[in-house]
């Protein structure tokens, strides 16, 4: 064995809060300690992966979460094979999609085996593993899933025929809380994409045939997604449609299949359950200096009394190399999406501008989002500056502001109106960079993906050091 066969890299990101958190009309400080550390050692064709995470809040928060995952793979072609913690997807999603959103720290993965050959343009992965949602809400990461279910899975593509794109794939999920040994659910589907010039299309079918926990009986459901696009120069278009009928599949807060959702903003109806929508979106560059981008996507329960419609409409400007100039205006309209109101409509016309002297580059904006849910009319607007140097540090400043708040609002958000916000990015060097923000968070509904949670309001400081080797 020699040294120089051996390559050994990694990566460490360490987060330390320190905010306020109302509790009886006294002022009590509360910490979030987070640190991630990735290693990985390869040797010819094995590599061994470790991620080493650890989760220490306040004393008065006494759940901590603390875990080592770790995944040996070997890699040689034709055959690829996998031990430990993993992530996968099959298709787009509706049958299988076990991922990782660290951004919005939604952790889904399977521990098991994975197994893939590829041969002849063609791929078969085999995989057996059981499931863990790790989710971050309200300032704490909890684990939804008990980690009892086993996913058994077999998914096929080929691109034997020229621009064609072909897929199986095969799910079954074994659950505890199944009164039989019988009683287990199948997810199962096919697609087929197609390229020609300009033009790609894609569709996928899934179907689930599965048992209703505890009181018996068959489950069945379906779904599908088509998407379409046509791009050449200066024009871009895109579309997509979806019927979702009981294919999402999993537990409260969780799923193992989360289908795409047309809403780029992240909203999903209810994941997969009962979901029927579209969406088009138009790019395109009329002169060298302008281009336009125009999106309407909508996605509604099958009565239509739940849905999302959402319509944007945005144009960046390149007067000059050194100048950018974005405005826009967005609208989404939410129908029992938010728990506790029956319909909320937002109106957000914005603007930025940026210049970079060379230098040093300095970059100004302004939204203002005007909301009506329910019976209540109110409006929320933000000034932001920012100035930075690309690869040294860039100093970003933020003012938002409500003018009023209505009642139901003040039990989920508090009652504050003002929200200043003063962040600082540092690249210490090309391997390791440090964020410090200061100021407070306004909280809500945030979503990724057609997931969402709630964020709690923030107030305090928040310290990020990421370093890589």
């Amino acid at each position: 064995m020699k040294a120089d066969d051996i390559k050994i890299s990694g990566a460490n990101r360490a987060e330390y809060w320190l905010f306020v958190d109302k509790d009886l009309d006294s002022l009590n400080y509360k910490e979030h300690l987070e640190d991630k550390l990735k290693l990985s050692v390869s040797y010819k064709d094995i590599t061994l992966r470790g991620v080493l995470f650890l989760w220490n809040p306040s004393l008065s928060v006494r759940k901590k979460l603390n875990y080592f995952d770790y995944t040996a793979t070997y890699q040689k072609d034709p055959v690829n094979l996998l031990y430990g913690r993993f992530y996968t997807t099959f298709g787009r999603g509706l049958v299988l999609n076990q991922f990782l959103d660290e951004d919005f720290r939604n952790d889904n993965s399977l521990y098991g085996i994975k197994g893939d050959i590829k041969y002849f343009n063609s791929q078969l992965t085999l995989l057996s593993g059981q499931p863990r949602n790790i989710f971050f809400e309200e300032n704490e990461y909890k684990i939804k899933n008990d980690t009892t279910d086993q996913i058994r899975g077999a998914n096929f593509e080929t691109n034997l025929i020229p621009k064609t794109t072909l897929g199986g794939r095969y799910v079954r999920v074994n659950r505890t809380v199944d009164l039989t040994p019988k009683a287990f659910t199948e997810l199962y589907g096919g697609n087929i994409g197609l390229t020609c010039g300009p033009f790609e299309s894609y569709f996928e079918y899934a179907r689930q045939w599965g048992c209703h926990q505890v009181i018996g009986g068959r489950l069945k459901g379906t779904g599908l997604f088509f998407s379409a696009g046509f791009a050449i120069t200066g024009l871009g278009i895109s579309f997509q449609y979806l019927d979702y009928d009981t294919i999402g599949f999993g537990g409260p807060g969780y799923r193992y299949n989360e289908p795409p959702t047309p809403i780029k903003s992240g909203i999903s109806v209810n994941r997969g359950i009962d979901e029927k929508g579209f969406g088009g979106t138009v790019v395109t560059t009329p002169i060298d200096m302008i281009t336009g981008e125009f999106s309407y996507n909508e996605v509604k329960t099958d009565d239509k009394r739940n849905g999302v419609t959402e319509g944007i409409i945005k144009l960046i400007s390149h007067p000059k190399d050194n100048t950018e100039l974005t405005g826009g205006i967005e609208r989404i309209d939410k129908d029992s999406i938010e728990l506790g109101i029956t319909e909320k409509i937002e109106f957000k016309p914005y603007l930025d501008a940026t210049y970079d002297f060379g230098w040093i580059y300095v970059e100004a904006g302004y939204e203002h989002n005007f909301i009506s849910a329910d019976t209540s009319d109110y409006y929320e607007y933000a000034i932001s500056f920012a100035i930075g140097k690309a690869e040294a540090f860039v100093l970003s400043l933020r003012y938002e502001r409500r003018n009023r708040i209505p009642k139901w609002l003040v039990n989920k958000l508090g009652d504050e109106t003002n929200w200043p916000m003063a962040e600082l990015s540092l690249d210490l060097t090309n391997r390791h960079s440090l964020r410090i923000r200061v100021g407070a968070e306004k909280g809500g509904l945030v979503c990724s993906g057609g997931v969402c949670r709630f964020e709690a309001p923030f107030k305090g400081v928040k310290m990020v050091l990421t370093s890589i080797f």
